[in-house]
């Protein structure tokens, strides 16, 4: 089931912000703030006097997409305090890519090995098998 982003918002408000606090707002600091750019083009249709635009209009833009916007701004706050070193010392951001679970054992899978891998394997075979003439 899809739901709309600032419903969706709301539901990991109330369940991730009880269980990981300081994760949640660490990651909310890498998300867009596609809930601010709602509330402002409400907010410039209301300026503008756009027919069907009203306050109550923005009065409700900022009930559904408030709450995700202020847990981007807190997040993006608190990311920034974390990156210079002066919030949560002990904790790695999952966006960041500062896991060390991450990390790849292999970097270049693509790469062949040093021995040439299964390309050279089989060009050796292939070199060895002498050709035949079909008659």
């Amino acid at each position: 089931m899809n739901l709309p982003r600032p419903v969706a918002d709301l539901i990991c408000l109330t369940r991730d912000l009880v269980r990981h606090p300081r994760m949640v707002l660490l990651n909310r600091g890498h998300h867009r703030w596609t809930s601010a750019g709602g509330i402002a083009l409400v907010a410039l249709l209301v300026t503008a006097g756009t027919p069907g635009f009203n306050t109550a209009s923005l009065a409700f833009a900022l009930v559904v997409a408030g709450p995700s916007w202020a847990l981007d701004v807190i997040g993006t706050l608190a990311h920034g305090l974390w990156q210079s070193g002066r919030l949560w010392p002990d904790l790695e951001c999952q966006c960041c890519g500062n896991d060390p679970d991450d990390e790849d054992e292999d970097p270049d899978p693509d790469e062949p090995a040093d021995d040439g891998g299964f390309a050279a394997d089989v060009e050796t075979w292939l070199k060895g098998i002498t050709p035949t003439r079909n008659a």
